[in-house]
């Protein structure tokens, strides 16, 4: 999470979506940054994967106006994002559940990703999109929604309509992504792969996104 009064934004870290990239190039601009869940107090409750709904609900009862701010999160190819997920969680486990049953097991609106309570990446990591960046009534809470795979134009264009300028090492970090041997496709079965399909519709609809081949 990065907050910036001065700048007008805030940027909400969906897990495994390329957010830490975007969230340390933002760092200069914010005036408050996030901090351990572990660590939240009432004068600073700003964790890490904090949800807008969440930040919407802070600001009120400081007295800011959310609808003052641009909001920003990143998305990602789910097929993706839930396999970097799983191989975070489980990296040093010397033998892995299988993915299909850790899959299964997980939620995309609550606990379910493994760990504890306050590792909130593995909570909200298999949270959908649509989810984490909704209120109750479905009312969606982000103005911007930057796709991890368009990364090369869309933050350049972000950098540009907050008028703040751009990290001379973007394409470097942009493409510091850590190389796996294993092809996302090969994680699938039928199953795991409609069951995807199914509980990640709207930003598969929206975003036009296809299991990997």
């Amino acid at each position: 999470m990065r907050l910036s009064h001065k700048n007008k934004f805030i940027f909400f870290s969906n897990p495994k979506t390329g957010s830490e990239s975007l969230r340390e190039m933002l760092t200069p601009y914010s005036d408050i940054l996030d901090i351990p869940f572990k660590n939240i107090t009432d004068e600073n409750p700003f964790y890490s994967h904090i949800r807008p709904v969440e930040i919407k609900n802070i600001f009120s009862e400081k007295g800011y106006n959310y609808d003052d701010y641009y909001k920003i999160v990143c998305t990602r190819n789910p097929f993706n994002r839930l396999v970097s997920l799983y191989e975070m969680i489980f990296r040093r486990w010397p033998i892995k559940p299988p993915f299909d049953l850790w899959l299964k097991s997980t939620k995309t609106d609550g606990k379910g990703g493994g760990g504890k309570n306050s590792d909130r990446w593995r909570i909200y990591g298999t949270y959908s999109l649509k989810n984490y960046i909704s209120d109750k009534q479905g009312n969606i809470l982000v103005d911007k929604i930057i796709c991890l795979e368009h990364f090369d134009t869309e933050v350049p264009t972000l950098f540009k309509s907050l008028d703040i300028e751009l990290p001379n090492n973007f394409k470097v970090v942009k493409k510091n992504v850590r190389a796996r041997k294993k092809k996302v496709s090969d994680y699938y079965s039928e199953k795991s792969k409609e069951l995807v399909f199914k509980r990640y519709e709207w930003e598969i609809k929206k975003f036009n996104y296809k299991f990997p081949e």
